[in-house]
């Protein structure tokens, strides 16, 4: 799979999402303290960073519709590395990752990660509240929003307020193709901000009705990628940045004893009857 089918094979999954009603723009919740209860909180990787734009997506899909409550995501190198392992039988998640040529970013090529729900082993963080620091970064993004007065404002002036700076950002048209464009690009960034900002979420009733040109006509993939992209841009041009979370520990690794020096082993010889006896055939000499 290149990232062409694995774009195509994500806005399809996407439209049909859309379709029923559970693609991450209708995704709402009461408790500010709990953001995107429907998958744990934004998906993030082993060193406590948020997935964005299209990855975010990806996930958030992957885990409503595999009901996983853990927003950590690794590959199996990661969670080998922080002394997990997959569970028999389980099915990874396909991302796309930046790989490197000659020392800079490339291209994005498909990469498979699986949930922590899917991970047996692992020593996840346990945190209760926001940290000084995730404090500090949300606050900042509320008062990007409304500049800071004496009588702070309430839930619902900030979550008016961004609504007004997205629908800004990304207004309505009058042809309903662009309509849904727009609409799409704002209610990503609409939702993202209000789960940094820790604001509740109600979905508008008319939302369905103006993505429903996403469903019949099913537009090009790179219309997904681009009003994703379109959407954390218009967040980070806001200054709502995302939370940094706590990472994934690594296993540390007991140190074994050094041995003293002793008479080099004769090579041990295998011949091909040898290894074929003990059902380990090898065409080759193959190092471990």
């Amino acid at each position: 799979m290149d990232r062409h089918e694995y774009q195509r094979m994500q806005a399809r999954s996407f439209y049909d999402n859309l379709r029923e009603g559970i693609a991450p723009p209708f995704f709402r919740w009461q408790d500010p303290d709990t953001p995107l209860p429907q998958i744990g909180g934004e998906p993030r990787g082993v060193s406590g960073y948020c997935f964005e734009a299209d990855n975010a997506l990806q996930l958030a899909m992957a885990a409503k519709a595999q009901g996983f409550q853990s927003p950590y995501w690794l590959s199996t190198e990661q969670a080998n590395a922080a002394g997990g392992y997959i569970r028999k039988g389980e099915v990874g998640t396909k991302i796309l990752k930046w790989i490197r040529k000659d020392g800079q970013l490339s291209e994005r090529v498909p990469a498979t990660v699986f949930n922590a729900d899917q991970i047996k082993g692992l020593n996840l963080p346990k945190q209760k509240g926001l940290t000084s620091e995730q404090q500090a970064t949300r606050q900042a993004g509320l008062d990007a929003l409304i500049t800071p007065r004496k009588k702070t404002p309430t839930m619902d002036q900030y979550n008016a307020r961004l609504k007004e700076v997205m629908a800004e950002k990304f207004p309505a048209q009058d042809d309903v193709q662009d309509n849904a464009r727009m609409a799409l690009r704002r209610e990503c960034a609409v939702m993202t901000g209000q789960a940094r900002l820790g604001l509740p979420r109600e979905v508008e009733p008319e939302l369905a009705q103006e993505l429903k040109p996403f469903i019949e006509h099913r537009p090009h993939p790179q219309e997904v990628v681009r009003a994703l992209d379109d959407a954390y841009a218009a967040l980070k041009e806001v200054g709502i940045e995302p939370l940094v979370y706590a990472n994934v520990p690594r296993k540390e690794m007991a140190q074994q004893p050094v041995k003293p020096a002793s008479e080099p082993r004769p090579k041990r010889e295998r011949t091909q009857a040898k290894a074929k006896e003990k059902g380990r055939e090898q065409s080759n000499d193959i190092p471990f």
